[in-house]
């Protein structure tokens, strides 16, 4: 983008910052410089003994690192420093007194007003600094195609030229197709929601449809990348000549950059990503690995850990990432086939652990088999929904006996989805810069199972998958359909979220006939203000309840084995 688009694209979106946008193009530096910062003059608290130094402004290019480190004077004892209004995908490392953040590439053009607050036993002291974030990172524009207005809807036909930053240098310059459908109510002052769908094999293109109550950004994949990308070697030379970018995946960012710069009612605090079979892969590396920019992801059919696809499969995705046994390393230097161990992605990556998830699976699904979701990683030794409980990941998990385009041949088409989304509920729901409840442990939860149960062998496509249209005679144990946390909700209306105070009410969807209720481990995550050090100990209570917890490695909490009933209460989260 250019810096005279983007300050105009920014003016309905944030009124408010158009003088400081302007401010800083007058003291803009030459390209060259990477992180910039001006030390005159220091914000301070007054008299206050208690003061904290920060550098007032901070500027830093697109995929380039910045670190700041806090400074304080006057301390008496104990002192905490708390951090408000991160930009996303900054870390802020408390014990360190240190603020990282490498700004992807379509988040240029900004700037974030970061607020300190220290306390001690005896005082509090505020101070701020501005981070702008240069906009060095420019892939071209997509181009519009045609215009076609349906009822509530205005859908737009594009193509998307690409660049050395979108495309291999040998493939540079030519054009994928999209679509994008725009709700024709959303504005600055009623924005809408934003979903990034993403499609299977041979489901492009998208059919038409209206789309009035949210934004609907729909990419194309011919080349079959399962959504991530290919060797920069292509097509001149052999895949291990070079590194594995994630082009793909920068095309359907850069798409999304382009829908929120352009039209101010895109909710950039409520992007979902969704898709089915290659598209619920696709959806779930990028709503894990760029998760920065996702409310919530919802995949249906999804292989989780790329070394466990179909040996065909496995064949067609090494033409383009090289064998897994070689581990070609993408751009950051991570083998791509390691990177897109999602299982890895969860265990390692704070970022993955604060996501979503909702996951749709069949256990007679031929293609993306059970398995995909109960077997064993390679890499890790857990599979997918283990590490999700073990890790305390946000999510609802549901199976069946259907196949990868049927139905349950008893339950029928989506029997799941009835009574609440979490994208449009008005009460539990998702964005971006509020706090949810992971669920974890639930006694509530079905049993997925993880092997074969003797009905059908095992088969290295299929795993022990029966007939999708013939009821019970799945070869997977476990019970043949179930959920995990589809019953579990929270108030976010009554959240509240404060450097000394968190408080979430929870319940569970007690239907008729039922007559327990579930226990649960609770993890609150994307806690805006009440973050923790590693091992502070938080005081929790919940009704009649109460305890104390130790804040895990991580400054994650969980309060184990809470009974939810059918009533409303609240968890209350304080310091000791």
């Amino acid at each position: 983008m250019r810096w005279g688009r983007q300050f105009r694209s920014c003016i309905p979106r944030h009124p408010a910052f158009a003088l400081g946008l302007l401010a800083m193009l007058l003291v803009d530096s030459p390209r060259g410089a990477s992180a910039q910062s001006e030390t005159d003059p220091l914000i301070t608290n007054g008299p206050q003994a208690l003061t904290l130094r920060v550098p007032p402004l901070q500027t830093v290019n697109e995929e380039e690192v910045l670190r700041v480190t806090v400074q304080v004077e006057g301390a008496q004892g104990a002192t905490r420093i708390f951090v408000d209004g991160l930009p996303p995908g900054a870390q802020w490392d408390e014990a360190a007194r240190t603020l990282t953040f490498r700004p992807d590439f379509i988040q240029g053009g900004w700037r974030h007003e970061v607020r300190f607050t220290a306390q001690d036993s005896r005082a509090t002291a505020q101070t701020q600094m501005t981070i702008a974030v240069r906009d060095t990172v420019r892939p071209p524009e997509p181009r519009i195609l045609q215009s076609e207005e349906l009822p509530g809807t205005l859908r737009l036909t594009l193509e998307q030229p690409t660049d050395a930053w979108l495309d291999s240098p040998g493939y540079a310059g030519r054009t994928f197709a999209a679509v994008v459908s725009v709700p024709l109510a959303a504005s600055a002052g009623y924005p809408m929601p934003v979903t990034v769908r993403l499609h299977g094999v041979g489901n492009w293109p998208p059919p038409t449809q209206v789309s009035p109550d949210r934004f609907v950004i729909e990419p194309s994949d011919p080349n079959l990348t399962y959504w991530w990308g290919y060797s920069e070697s292509l097509p001149r030379s052999q895949t291990l000549a070079g590194a594995v970018p994630p082009y793909t995946a920068r095309r359907v960012l850069a798409l999304l950059e382009w829908v929120l710069r352009s039209y101010p009612g895109a909710d950039p605090e409520r992007v979902f990503v969704e898709g089915d079979s290659m598209g619920g892969a696709g959806a779930l590396a990028l709503g894990l690995l760029e998760s920065r920019h996702f409310a919530g992801v919802f995949a249906r059919h999804a292989q989780p850990v790329a070394r466990a696809h179909r040996p065909w499969r496995l064949a067609q995705l090494s033409s383009l990432w090289g064998m897994p046994e070689e581990e070609v390393p993408d751009a950051d230097g991570i083998g791509v086939w390691s990177r897109l161990d999602l299982t890895r992605a969860l265990r390692d990556e704070s970022g993955a652990r604060s996501q979503f998830l909702f996951l749709e699976h069949g256990k007679d699904d031929p293609i993306i088999h059970f398995g995909s979701v109960v077997g064993p990683s390679s890499l890790t030794g857990d599979s997918f929904y283990g590490m999700l409980q073990s890790q305390h990941i946000g999510h609802v998990a549901v199976w069946d006996e259907g196949g990868h385009v049927e139905a349950d041949p008893w339950l029928g088409p989506r029997w799941w989805t009835r009574g609440w989304n979490p994208r449009s509920d008005a009460q539990t729901l998702l964005r971006r810069d509020l706090a949810f409840p992971a669920f974890s442990r639930s006694t509530w939860d079905g049993n997925p199972g993880t092997a074969g149960n003797g009905r059908q062998p095992w088969r290295n496509d299929s795993g022990y998958a029966g007939d999708p249209k013939v009821a019970g005679d799945t070869g997977w144990d476990g019970d043949v359909a179930g959920m995990l946390n589809r019953s579990l909700r929270w108030d976010t209306l009554q959240l509240v979220d404060t450097h000394g105070r968190f408080v979430l009410p929870l319940r569970a969807v007690i239907g008729p006939g039922v007559t327990d209720s579930p226990m649960v481990d609770v993890t609150p995550r994307r806690m805006q203000r009440f973050r923790c050090l590693p091992g502070e100990r938080i005081r929790w209570t919940f009704g009649t309840a109460s305890g104390t917890v130790t804040a895990a490695s991580d400054g994650s909490i969980t309060v184990p084995r809470l009974r939810l009933g059918a009533d409303w209460v609240p968890l209350v989260l304080e310091r000791t």
